[in-house]
């Protein structure tokens, strides 16, 4: 004779689902104390966040002092040395991929949210500073606009 197989209500079904959750709570629970760890990466816990900057500066000075040791430049040093090639440079002596390169270094800084004319202005003051004023005559300087130019000698071609 085959057995025929009645439908469970709700009630049964939770009984049955119980029982079967008390067997795997006492009979197959994970000791922890007994399990080998299976983490791959270990944590190694919250550090104070001063320590964790004082470790980032010694990382920072140690990096500097191997540059120095080689007599590697930094970039800022790389930087300021272009800036200084180009603000003591005469119009004259740029070429068209020079101003081109200008161009685009002022056309990046206003990307970046800067002032254009507050960055020509920063190059002018810094060129002030550094070429000596025979050698700017009839430049702008600290107190005095554009010199007046022609407008028959074409379009005025200067960077600052």
């Amino acid at each position: 004779m085959a057995q025929q197989h009645r439908r469970q209500g709700p009630e049964d079904v939770d009984r049955v689902v119980a029982a079967l959750d008390e067997t795997r709570r006492t009979e197959f629970y994970r000791d922890h104390d007994m399990r080998p760890d299976s983490r791959f990466v270990r944590d190694r816990g919250r550090q104070d966040p001063a320590i964790t900057r004082a470790k980032a500066r010694i990382r920072t000075a140690h990096y500097r002092n191997r540059l120095d040791q080689k007599r590697i430049p930094s970039t800022a040093t790389i930087g300021m040395a272009l800036v200084a090639a180009l603000v003591t440079s005469r119009m004259v002596e740029l070429t068209e991929e020079d101003r081109g390169l200008v161009g685009r270094m002022l056309v990046d800084l206003r990307q970046r949210g800067f002032d254009i004319v507050a960055s020509k202005n920063m190059l002018r003051r810094l060129r002030n500073r550094m070429v000596d004023p025979a050698d700017r005559d009839g430049e702008p300087g600290e107190s005095t606009g554009a010199p007046l130019r022609p407008s028959s000698w074409g379009p005025d071609d200067s960077l600052f």
